[in-house]
């Protein structure tokens, strides 16, 4: 019997490579050519010409920086009025005749600030080889001075000292604690009881009917009004904010005496008036020894106040 081979219709499969065959060749670039990785020839003249633009290019920069095109030429400084012109340029760094390029104006601020005086200040170089600075200048608002010395010194509104005064003029006069002189620069005080010692002068006549002479500030934290009359008013001590928020409440009790004619604040017979305890307010007079006080056992100040 004889069979015949029958051919397949499917087409045959072939074989499948092994993981070896099928991996590229290592060391081998599929994509790009062996020429087209050298890199170009560059003719030795566009090199030469590329050279001298960047050479032509350098010195018109060092031109304009340290040429006369672009040079500082004036500085217009205006809101100076307890430093000079030269001063303020002198603390921005403009004393020099540099390029307007290299004024920075952001640090030259900085630099201005860092002065007792400066309060703001802005610094702008223009094209024109102007620079403007604008400054505004802290305003003093008291004056200062340690102990019973008179050597006076301004206050800004941040307590701190500007510089030295001759006399307290206007401006509200406060003794601090006796010792050496403040050292400018620095706070003299706390920028709040500042704050309440200059409303207090400027609101007690509409208060009272009085006007304040100074203020004393003494190394235990306690503060005594002066009027202009002579008299005294002893506030106690002032150092927390808990202690200044007080001060309202004395006040109030410093007109209510008046209100109820208790105390005649134009009596030339009146040494003082206490109001450390502002439900007990008390008053002494020249002429009554010891002094007598409208309330029983209302404490009666000494004229040196004990720390405690």
């Amino acid at each position: 019997m004889r069979f015949r081979r029958r051919r397949s219709l499917l087409p045959r499969l072939s074989r499948r490579p092994s993981p070896e065959e099928a991996a590229p060749l290592k060391g081998q670039v599929w994509t790009r050519s062996e020429r087209n990785l050298k890199e170009p020839d560059v003719h030795p003249m566009r090199r030469i010409a590329a050279a001298v633009v960047a050479v032509a290019e350098c010195a018109v920069l060092g031109w304009l920086w340290f040429g006369p095109a672009l040079a500082v030429k004036y500085v217009d400084i205006s809101g100076a009025h307890h430093l000079t012109a030269a001063q303020v340029a002198a603390a921005a760094g403009l004393g020099g005749n540099g390029s307007v390029f290299a004024v920075d104006g952001e640090s030259d601020r900085r630099h201005l600030l860092d002065q007792v005086w400066v309060r703001t200040a802005t610094v702008d170089p223009q094209l024109d080889g102007t620079v403007v600075v604008r400054i505004s200048e802290w305003q003093p608002i008291a004056a200062y001075h340690a102990g019973p010395s008179k050597h006076y010194f301004l206050l800004s509104s941040q307590a701190m000292v500007l510089g030295p005064a001759a006399t307290a003029g206007a401006l509200v006069d406060i003794q601090g604690p006796a010792g050496a002189d403040p050292r400018i620069g620095a706070q003299a005080l706390d920028p709040t009881l500042l704050t309440a010692l200059v409303n207090i002068q400027r609101g007690l006549p509409a208060l009272i009917g009085q006007e304040v002479s100074g203020f004393i500030f003494d190394s235990c934290g306690d503060l005594t009004l002066i009027s202009k009359r002579g008299w005294k008013v002893y506030f106690g001590r002032v150092l927390t904010p808990e202690e200044f928020a007080t001060l309202r409440d004395k006040l109030a009790a410093l007109k209510a005496i008046a209100g109820h004619g208790n105390v005649d604040y134009n009596s030339i017979d009146l040494a003082y008036v206490n109001v450390m305890n502002p439900s007990e307010p008390a008053a002494g007079y020249k002429s009554l020894q010891p002094a007598t006080s409208p309330s029983p056992g209302a404490a009666q100040p000494s004229p040196v106040p004990t720390c405690k």
